[in-house]
């Protein structure tokens, strides 16, 4: 048995083989046109850059192309839960190709101790000495004799705020003088 005449040749180069498959073309074509606009902006809403967008939309309009939507009353509606359902599939794959990757990735290689990992007592004491008088003692007496805001206060005779300030302002020099001395 032979295939039915053709019955008109598309401008894309496409052969049309019946009447019916030429008007559920037409079919799509204006769904297509009707609606595309909208599920592209769900899609983003949707996607919000963790997955394509349009890969999206192109799925819901194959699925709808395969679907008899003769039943549906709006198609727009139909296409939105399509479009959704479709979503949280993409969203389940992923979570579940990152657990499959989690257990086939290799272990991560061991990365050289940075140079505040490698920092002493004495190397911190050292960079001490370098701070002004009132806040290194200050620091000291927090950092190195666990002493706390009200005790320092009350052993300094400063106000419990000075003391903060001043812890403050010793460890930024502090920083400053360790990061100049590891990479200066």
């Amino acid at each position: 048995m032979s295939k039915p005449p053709l019955l008109r040749e598309e401008a894309t180069g496409t052969s049309v083989r019946s009447l019916d498959e030429a008007r559920e073309n037409r079919r799509i074509e204006q769904l297509t046109r009707a609606h595309r606009p909208y599920l592209q902006a769900l899609a983003r809403k949707l996607c919000r850059g963790n997955f394509d967008s349009d890969d999206l939309v192109q799925e819901v309009l194959v699925k709808t192309m395969q679907a008899t939507l003769t039943d549906v009353a709006d198609e727009r509606a139909w296409m939105a839960r399509t479009m959704h359902n479709l979503f949280i599939d993409w969203v389940r794959r992923r979570a579940t190709r990152r657990e499959d990757e989690l257990f086939d990735a290799p272990a991560p290689i061991p990365e050289e101790e940075a140079w505040w990992q490698q920092l002493t007592t004495a190397k911190i004491r050292e960079q001490l000495a370098l701070i002004p008088t009132e806040q290194r003692v200050t620091f000291e007496l927090f950092a190195f004799e666990g002493k706390t805001y009200d005790e320092i206060a009350a052993e300094l005779g400063i106000a419990k705020a000075t003391v903060g300030t001043r812890i403050l302002r010793a460890r930024a020099k502090l920083r400053e003088l360790l990061i100049a001395r590891n990479h200066g």
